[in-house]
């Protein structure tokens, strides 16, 4: 187990690693783990039937996730090496990253904070939103390093970020959609699912026409479809031109049939539709 030392103001973690870049990703991970780390456990029951009788078995499954840390001050202060793994222990200047840590939560901060000074109802505001929403992640993330290692004035940025982040989720709670599509079933299926965001409304400041199509073939032993969806976007103020469109597509294949080939295809669709919001989604 690598250790983390505090000696301000330098901060020590070893790295163990064949190679310095290996020894390098395996520090930054011990500090990930100390700075914050979430485990989240889940049970799996299995359950089997032999020769008529039923077994339960359980099994625990741990997940443990951490944030992402980019350190621009990090160098070597020593190496021991023992057969084929070397110990690394690395130095990092955490006044130089603190002060580069708090610059680009400011930079994130004042970019929020001019789109919400400005932010309108058209597409181009809401294309804007996902990114302003990626950056106070990014901030928040900065913020919480800092406050992990012990940073110094940070009551003024954390109260920023607070504020940004209410006035960010506000605008959003106002952006409404409404979504519309062709009368073929798969449409109509994308419609229901796009419609459960909290965006979506009945007479929305934006408007998003679905219209699903499809192509169908056979190659060599395999059936082979294609479904494509495309996204058009319209604005209330002139729902006669499209601003802006996007299209989604998928190929998939089945030595059984055209069906099966066909919802294979439509099964990656609604995936992606599925894991990503609907503002990146129109990006």
């Amino acid at each position: 187990m690598s250790n983390v030392v505090n000696a301000e103001p330098y901060l020590y973690i070893d790295g163990y690693g064949e190679t310095e870049q290996q020894a390098t990703i395996d520090a930054k991970q011990q500090l990930a783990l100390r700075i914050y780390s979430k485990v989240e456990v889940k049970e799996k029951n299995i359950q089997s039937k032999v020769n008529g009788d039923i077994n339960t078995s359980y099994e625990l499954q741990s997940e443990i996730t951490t944030l992402p840390i980019e350190i621009q001050c990090m160098e070597i202060s020593h190496v021991t090496c023992e057969y084929f793994t070397c110990q690394y222990q690395f130095k990092i200047d955490t006044n130089k990253w603190f002060a580069s840590l708090k610059r680009d939560v400011a930079e994130y901060h004042n970019i929020a904070s001019d789109y919400l000074s400005i932010a309108g109802q058209q597409w181009r505001d809401l294309k804007q939103l996902d990114t302003i929403k990626s950056n106070l992640l990014n901030s928040e993330q900065s913020l919480i390093i800092l406050s992990s290692l012990g940073a110094s004035d940070l009551f003024l940025l954390e109260n920023k970020q607070s504020r940004l982040l209410r006035r960010a989720t506000q605008y959003e709670n106002q952006f409404q959609i409404s979504f519309r599509s062709a009368s073929d079933r798969f449409s109509s299926e994308v419609k229901t699912l796009l419609s459960a965001s909290k965006a979506a409304s009945s007479s929305g400041n934006i408007t998003v026409y679905i219209k699903a199509s499809m192509q169908k073939g056979k190659q060599g032993n395999h059936f082979v479809a294609k479904q494509t969806v495309v996204l058009q976007i319209f604005e209330a103020n002139n729902l006669g031109v499209v601003v802006a469109q996007k299209q989604l597509s998928e190929m998939a294949s089945s030595p059984n049939s055209i069906d099966s080939a066909l919802k294979k295809a439509r099964q990656k669709i609604i995936k992606i539709l599925k894991t990503h919001s609907i503002y990146s989604l129109l990006d």
